[in-house]
This record gives structure tokens, C-alpha cells and sequence, in this order.
């Protein structure tokens, strides 16, 4: 028997057989929503919001999207309910794998004020992995993207069709690595709790708003905010914010509105600037900056008309006083005295704390009185 005349003949047939496994293989549907199991997307897939498809990743499911074809396509046409949501866990790529997930628009539709992604467990966008988020999505001061916990160590980024767009994208927490990049073009808003890590300087914004509540920032490495025009507190939403530089960073700009707290500590030998710090021109009320063991001279600020006056910054663009608050290592209110010394380029903010020394031989003067008081009666 000729073998190679065999194989030659059979050719085309395991060649028809395999194109028919691969497409079968790229074109395989998801499982049901909710998913509560583990499934692996290896090829293409979507989900046809345009359709009125949605679709749940449910507490304890997993969705990985692993593999050299893994692409997942979420359309939407709506958002009077969210079209990808859930509580589970999204891989995205990974170190050795590649992985994408598009969320695009099918068409332009009405505003029901809703998330169109309201997910409220962990993407995790490996090295590997890109996750896109593009279309005509609706303009509104609102959310209208919601993320529980971000993790990026690949690329995200947020694209809209309309120019100037105000929505949100939400992210309670944020953890960007010393390589991924996270660019979008509307502004991020943080959730009371959540915490944002930058290990990294691939996080591009125009704005992070400080929402209702109390959130946290940690710079793990410099200049990782150089690409954010500026952070914003919300409307009168007693929001506080705490900054952690552990070592020297710059912020373009920050504005403060009314019942807002900033709240800084920075690391040893660090320094950490706002080139401009704004206020609302109608929100100047109970506005604070706090600072925890604070080394005299490491917070500058760019504006050149600031003052301190009555041991509070003020700010004569908007004739606002923002009041200053040192603690010691043990959480204790510090008593001292606030200063500001121009360097050429900055206002450094100085805290002067009376000796000991200076406390005893006040005291002293002051017993010695009493005593020759008491003698004189």
C-alpha cells in the first residue's frame, strides 16, 4: 500500500475536520448567566446586548479570557439594567497569555440613568491582557461604568464617541502595576472604603473625584500622577480623601468643595506637591488638610498668593481659609505654629512645635511670678 498516495487522499479531509473544530472552537457560546462555575473563553464570543442579552458573572464564578484568539465582545444598546455585571472574578491575559474583553456600543440609545457595566467583583487584566471599553455611551454627572476592584497589569482603556463626555467610571479599588497603563477619557470616581495603589506612571485622566465617603490614594513609586489633570472633591459630599506619598510625587491641581478633608502623610525625606490648589467658588466651608507625623518643608504648594493666616491657609482668589491639622505618631492633635517660605517655584509649609525646653523655662518664669505674687499679699 502507498502511504504517501493514502495520506495525500485523506488530506483534505482531516484539513476540513480540523477548520470545523477551530471554528467550532472560536464560535463557542457562553454558558448560561449567571456563571457561577469556572469557564475559560479560548476564542471569540459575544454577548448581544443589541439583542437584549445580559450577562452575570456570579459570586464564585470565575471567567478567564486566556489564550492567543480569547476575545470576549460585550455590545450594549441600553441601560435601564446593566449588560455585564456580577460579583465573581474576570481574568483578562495573564504573564504568558494573551486575553482581550471589548465593551462597545451597538447604537445610540436614550439615557435611563443606569451602568451599563455595573460589576461589583475583581477584574484582574493580566500582563498580557487588554480591556477596552469604547461606543456612544450617555453623558451624564453620574457613573455610568462600575467597577468593585481593578487590577491592571496590562492595558485598560476608556474611549467615547462623544466629545467631552461627563459620566463616570466608578472604581472602588484601583491597583495600576509598575507596567500597566490605564488611559480614559472620562473622569474615575472613587466609593467610600476603596483604596487606589500607583505603583506605576500609566494611569492618564482628566480627573479622579474624591466621591461621598472616605477613599485612599498610595503613591508607590514618583511622579505616577505627572498624566492626571487633577483630583476634585464631589459637590458638598463630606468626602475625605487620604493621600500616601511614599516618596516624592506632584499633582497637576486639587480642588476642594465644601465638608472636604485631605488627609497626608508623607514619607520621610519625601515631598509631595500641588501645583495648584483651587476651591469651588461657591463651596468654602469645613475644608481641612490634615497631615500625620509630618516633617517640616515636604508638602509645597504652587500657587504664589496663598498666606497663612490665623494658622490656617488662605486663599485670596476665593477668600477661603482651609484649616491645618498636624498628629503625632500616637494620633495626638500636635500644637504649633503654621508658616509658609516661598523657595522660587513653591510655597513650602513649615510647623514649628515649642521645645520642651522652651515649655519648662515658660513654666518656671510663670511659678516664679505666682511665688513673689503670693509673697507681695
Amino acid at each position: 500500500m502507498n502511504m504517501s498516495k493514502t495520506l495525500h487522499k485523506f488530506a483534505p479531509a482531516f484539513a476540513f475536520s480540523a477548520l470545523a473544530f477551530s471554528a467550532s472552537a472560536l464560535m463557542a457560546e457562553l454558558p448560561s448567566s449567571p456563571l457561577s462555575e469556572e469557564y475559560t473563553v479560548t476564542g471569540s464570543e459575544t454577548i448581544h446586548g443589541e439583542w437584549w442579552n445580559t450577562y452575570e458573572v456570579a459570586s464564585g464564578g470565575v471567567l478567564n479570557i486566556l489564550g492567543d484568539y480569547a476575545q470576549l465582545q460585550v455590545n450594549y444598546a441600553f441601560n435601564y439594567s446593566p449588560t455585564f455585571s456580577g460579583e465573581g472574578i474576570v481574568n483578562i491575559g495573564s504573564g504568558a497569555e494573551y486575553g482581550r474583553m471589548i465593551v462597545t456600543s451597538a447604537a445610540e440609545f436614550s439615557d435611563n440613568w443606569n451602568n451599563i457595566i455595573n460589576f461589583t467583583g475583581t477584574i484582574n487584566v493580566g500582563e498580557r491582557g487588554d480591556f477596552s471599553i469604547s461606543g456612544t455611551y450617555p453623558s451624564h454627572y453620574g457613573t455610568i461604568f462600575y467597577v468593585g476592584t481593578l487590577n491592571v497589569n496590562g492595558t485598560v482603556s476608556v474611549m467615547s464617541a462623544t466629545s467631552g463626555n461627563v459620566s463616570y467610571f466608578g472604581i472602588k479599588n484601583l491597583s495600576i502595576g509598575a507596567n500597566g497603563m490605564l488611559s480614559s477619557e472620562i473622569d474615575l470616581r472613587t466609593a467610600d472604603g476603596g483604596v487606589y495603589d500607583i505603583y506605576g506612571n500609566g494611569l492618564s485622566a482628566p480627573r479622579i473625584r474624591a466621591g461621598t465617603g472616605t477613599s485612599a490614594l498610595n503613591l508607590r513609586a514618583q511622579n505616577v500622577l505627572a498624566n492626571l489633570a487633577t483630583i476634585d472633591f464631589e459637590s458638598n459630599k463630606d468626602s475625605a480623601l487620604k493621600i500616601n506619598a511614599e516618596v516624592s510625587n506632584s499633582l497637576n491641581a486639587l480642588t476642594f468643595y465644601s465638608n472636604s478633608a485631605l488627609e497626608l502623610s508623607i514619607a520621610e525625606g519625601q515631598t509631595f506637591l500641588i501645583k495648584s490648589l483651587k476651591v469651588r467658588g461657591d463651596g468654602g466651608e469645613n475644608l481641612s488638610i490634615a497631615f500625620h507625623n509630618y516633617e517640616s518643608g515636604s508638602f509645597l504648594i504652587g500657587n504664589s498668593d496663598v498666606s497663612i493666616e490665623d494658622n490656617r491657609i488662605y486663599l485670596p482668589s476665593n477668600d477661603v481659609y482651609i484649616d491645618l491639622i498636624a498628629y503625632g505618631a500616637g494620633g495626638e492633635i500636635l500644637s504649633g505654629a503654621w508658616s509658609l517660605e516661598w523657595n522660587g517655584e513653591a510655597n513650602a509649609l513649615m510647623f514649628a512645635v515649642p521645645e520642651p525646653a522652651g515649655f519648662a523655662l515658660a513654666f518656671g518664669a510663670l511659678a516664679a511670678a505666682f511665688a513673689a505674687a503670693r509673697r507681695r499679699r
